[in-house]
């Protein structure tokens, strides 16, 4: 091979070895624009993508700016990494809380009480029937729109066209329609009674005795909320009934006015189970040989 080859070889190679590097950091450089990029800026400035959502997190009062455990990555980073760390609360994004009252001078508070007197300051009126017209509740009282499960989006993903009602936006559950009015709490949570433990009396009625232990059914047998549909239905537990009455049950699903059977159990007396209301929200706990109405959950 001559000398002329030879050089041509090389440039050949240097130019490939070039295109190939330019190549390597254009496409990096693309990524990191692409990562930080707002409308036309390429850099890292006050309309970066990252300072766009730091905003939008602090614009929802969550994060901070302050350095944490993690350190110190500036005040957009501070602010996302805080916000992950916190547990999501629907109310506070939206700044939504007990109603500050009604039209304000509506009523002389010295003399006759209307909505308007009920200020924040004295704690302000509940959520109890927040989005009713009648009376008109204040605007600024927590509720939350439910989705509706339908056919337009496989009934809440669970292809369940029997039970399957609304989903909780705020937790991800999906609540069923009420399926029993008078159902005791070991039917209603799929427990076999008697349950022919060793120790089994027969009767649930002292606290700790073995006769109040759940033993799940099985097969053909289920009953209760376990019984429907694909077998993924369950009992909900009681803080989930209380959660959804704060995330706006009363509002949302059919019959909330009832009491429902949770599937947890009173720790101080295993005879009795909890149970909520969920229109009002207030949780008491009643015998497990006695009645209340079903209404069951799934994720």
């Amino acid at each position: 091979m001559n000398s002329g080859s030879g050089k041509k070889i090389k440039t050949v190679l240097f130019y490939i070895s070039l295109a190939f590097i330019v190549g390597i950091i254009g496409f990096h450089y693309y990524q990191i624009v692409f990562a930080e990029q707002s409308g036309s800026s390429p850099e890292s400035g006050s309309n970066s993508r990252l300072t766009t959502m730091a905003a939008t997190v602090a614009g929802l009062n969550y994060g901070s700016t302050a350095a944490g455990t993690w350190g110190d990555f500036g005040t957009a980073f501070n602010r996302i990494y805080s916000a992950a760390q916190g547990t999501f609360n629907d109310a506070k994004a939206n700044g939504t809380k007990n109603g500050t009252g009604g039209v304000p001078g509506a009523h002389d508070c010295s003399t006759t009480f209307g909505l308007d007197c009920y200020t924040k300051a004295l704690g302000g009126v509940d959520d109890y029937n927040a989005g009713t017209s009648s009376p008109p509740y204040p605007a600024d009282t927590y509720h939350k729109t439910w989705t509706a499960c339908n056919g337009g989006n496989s009934y809440c993903g669970t292809s369940d066209t029997t039970y399957a009602e609304k989903q909780d936006p705020n937790t991800g559950l999906v609540w069923s329609s009420e399926i029993s009015t008078s159902s005791n709490w070991f039917t209603a949570n799929n427990c076999k009674y008697p349950n022919g433990l060793l120790g089994d009396d027969g009767v649930c009625n002292t606290n700790g005795e073995v006769a109040c232990y759940c033993v799940k059914l099985t097969g053909g047998s289920k009953t209760g909320c376990e019984a429907l549909g694909d077998g993924n239905w369950r009992l909900p537990y009681q803080k989930e009934l209380m959660q959804a009455y704060i995330d706006g049950s009363w509002g949302n699903l059919s019959n909330a006015a009832n009491t429902y059977w949770s599937s947890t159990t009173s720790s101080n007396s295993t005879y009795n189970a909890w149970s909520v209301v969920q229109n009002y929200g207030n949780t008491s706990y009643t015998t497990k040989t006695g009645t209340n109405y079903v209404r069951c959950v799934r994720p």
